[in-house]
């Protein structure tokens, strides 16, 4: 069963990616793996011996690609925060504001929405970034520059600040995520430490960034798998 359902979430994903030979391949495998399934159920309704089989060890190549995304978006997930290194972590309130190096001119930027209380606050704000994949200025951005987060502590209203006066937001600590791997990757998933400078000021930013196909080519995997094989099926 588990085979079956493997080859069809593989054809499911060829179809998508625009790979009508390598899904039509997994169709096959999917129809002769059910063929052999329904033959092991009627024998054993019947309550003959089940018919001799033998596992075999293939490699599949796949396609990575995040079909869901267009080919001109960016999916940055800001995930989570850890462990913050502040003196208030039980009332610090966090926000998160990134910088994304593209266009030159005019680069995008956003705003998470503030988490209250904790010094390791869940965001899970997700961003759509426009990007120009086949534009050169782009693709060279990706080689050499980074995004840009920057962990902001809210400040607090004469109305609420304890001490009876205004106090600006101040920086908690700064995350530059390298867009280089996303040359040869789509996806980029990782926690990354706080920093001031070179300085590491402890605490982690999750980030998560999701492009439908590498900068530069493809995304191939091989992926290994037991797989059974019913012998003189009649």
């Amino acid at each position: 069963m588990e085979q079956m359902k493997m080859c069809i979430r593989t054809r499911d994903h060829f179809k998508a990616v625009g790979d009508i030979g390598s899904a039509n391949k997994f169709e096959q495998l999917a129809l002769h793996s059910k063929k052999d399934l329904d033959v092991a159920r009627v024998l054993k309704r019947r309550g003959d011996p089940l018919p001799r089989f033998h596992y075999e060890a293939r490699v599949f190549t796949t396609v990575v690609c995040n079909t869901d995304l267009k080919d001109d978006d960016l999916e940055l997930t800001l995930v989570q925060g850890s462990s913050y290194n502040v003196s208030n972590a039980k009332d610090i309130d966090t926000y998160i504001v990134w910088t994304f190096p593209y266009p030159t001119e005019a680069p995008v930027t956003g705003r998470s929405d503030t988490v209250y209380d904790t010094n390791s606050p869940v965001y899970n704000t997700v961003f759509t970034v426009p990007i120009q994949r086949n534009v050169r200025a782009c693709q060279r951005m990706f080689k050499r520059h980074a995004l840009k987060l920057e962990v902001w502590s809210k400040g607090c209203s004469f109305l609420c600040c304890c001490s009876g006066f205004f106090r600006s937001d101040t920086l908690v600590g700064t995350v530059n995520v390298k867009l280089a791997p996303l040359e040869t990757k789509c996806t980029i998933h990782d926690a990354y430490d706080l920093m001031d400078g070179r300085k590491t000021l402890g605490g982690k930013l999750e980030v998560k960034i999701r492009i439908r196909n590498p900068i530069v080519g493809k995304q191939l995997e091989q992926v290994k798998e037991k797989w059974l094989v019913i012998d003189n099926v009649s």
